[in-house]
């Protein structure tokens, strides 16, 4: 299976294409510029390639599924994290339904069904990126992990149609599995989950879901 991770270059699309690579799946890593394509190919992708949503339709043609870890716009040239560019993930939406891949994996955030009015609220519109996809004619799942942190990861969550705390964390490299374990879980097909740290293991509690 080839996999095509959008945003690779963020803090958890490196361990998710450590993890593909552990998988034996092959991984087409995207990135923001050409100074992580070495890195890149060093941490397990197949391939690597900066963002050009031309050059990216062939890759897309050959591919099963996308990843698009949102946080990291891969328009930009940095790895840290940006809003997210909801200009960027209705272009690789619309070229992955051309393309015909089918399965898309898209990471969210667990905040992502604040009210407007919420004064914690930061980012107007927030969750349009997952309404553009939920309406997409593709096989998605959107995962809202919770806050991520540096810990290690212990491959064990708690997963939920919705996790009401909010302080809820996860390990990155947790999170990573999550999206990777996710490609080809029927039971998550076309659903929105949350995960958090818990006490299943990452593959039982997706298969079970």
């Amino acid at each position: 299976m080839k996999v095509i991770v959008i945003g690779a270059n963020g803090d958890v699309g490196e361990h998710v294409i450590r993890k593909l690579a552990d998988r034996k799946l092959e991984a087409l890593a995207v990135a923001a510029n050409e100074n992580q394509i070495e890195d890149l190919v060093k941490l397990g992708a197949a391939h690597a390639i900066v963002y050009d949503e031309q050059k990216l339709i062939p890759h897309l043609q050959e591919s099963d599924a996308v990843i698009y870890l949102t946080g990291v716009n891969p328009k930009k040239h940095t790895s840290k994290t940006v809003m997210v560019d909801h200009q960027s993930i209705s272009d690789i939406i619309q070229l992955a339904q051309k393309s015909d891949v089918r399965r898309f994996v898209m990471m969210s955030a667990v905040k992502a069904e604040e009210s407007e009015t919420d004064p914690s609220r930061k980012i107007a519109a927030k969750d349009l990126p997952e309404d553009m996809l939920k309406a997409a004619d593709l096989v998605y799942t959107v995962i809202r992990i919770g806050q991520l942190t540096d810990k290690p990861g212990s491959g064990k969550i708690t997963l939920s149609e919705k996790i009401h705390d909010r302080d809820a964390e996860i390990p990155r490299e947790d999170a990573a599995e999550v999206l990777v374990e996710s490609i080809d879980k029927e039971a998550i097909f076309n659903s929105t989950i949350e995960a958090a740290s818990g006490d299943t293991a990452i593959r039982e509690a997706l298969s079970q879901f």
